[in-house]
């Protein structure tokens, strides 16, 4: 399958950039710490920042591979990181692509994870042979489906115990998709 693994990619209010060490600070501050943004996540909310650089030294490991596709997402007007977005499951064999993110919730409802997700779904149609992508939110999590509709993507299904939220219960998600137009 052909890669480009990550790259920059500018936006209008955005720059889409690898995710460094030098990032914890503003990653644990802005979203990994508060129990909000990760409410829905498949993770728990960092309890010091330790964790938070733990988690940063594996995705730099990560990063030797071009099939890795996570951004850190950075606000233009203040130069600050606000959220990531990642590839969370390529599958080589269906040339799909399954996308997570996350935002501070400082920045919600300002249409910038919307921006974040067309960017990335361009960017993996045009640089890779991803003929699919995928996301899904557990089905309390609505504004996360807005955000998938707003970028593109059309209601699949739902999916009865189709995930584990971040306490490791089963729960129910909703599933989107969008293919590449041929």
């Amino acid at each position: 399958m052909k890669n480009a693994g990550t790259q920059s990619i500018n936006t209008k209010r955005l720059f889409l950039r690898r995710i460094t060490i030098d990032d914890a600070q503003a990653m644990f501050n802005n979203w990994a710490c508060n129990a909000e943004v990760t409410k829905y996540m498949r993770w728990k909310a960092h309890r010091d920042i330790e964790t938070t650089k733990f988690v940063i030294n594996l995705w730099l490991k990560e990063y030797d591979s071009n099939d890795v596709y996570r951004w850190g997402i950075v606000y233009k007007e203040n130069g600050e990181l606000i959220g990531a977005i990642d590839v969370v499951s390529p599958d080589k064999v269906t040339q799909s692509a399954q996308i997570g993110y996350c935002l501070s919730k400082m920045y919600w409802n300002k249409g910038i994870m919307t921006e974040s997700l067309k960017e990335v779904i361009n960017y993996l149609f045009s640089k890779t042979d991803i003929k699919k992508t995928e996301s899904w939110h557990h089905i309390d999590n609505q504004a996360s489906g807005k955000v998938m509709l707003k970028s593109g993507m059309q209601f699949k299904e739902i999916k009865k115990d189709g995930d584990k939220d971040n306490n490791g219960n089963l729960c129910t998600i909703a599933v989107y998709e969008l293919l590449k137009a041929l």
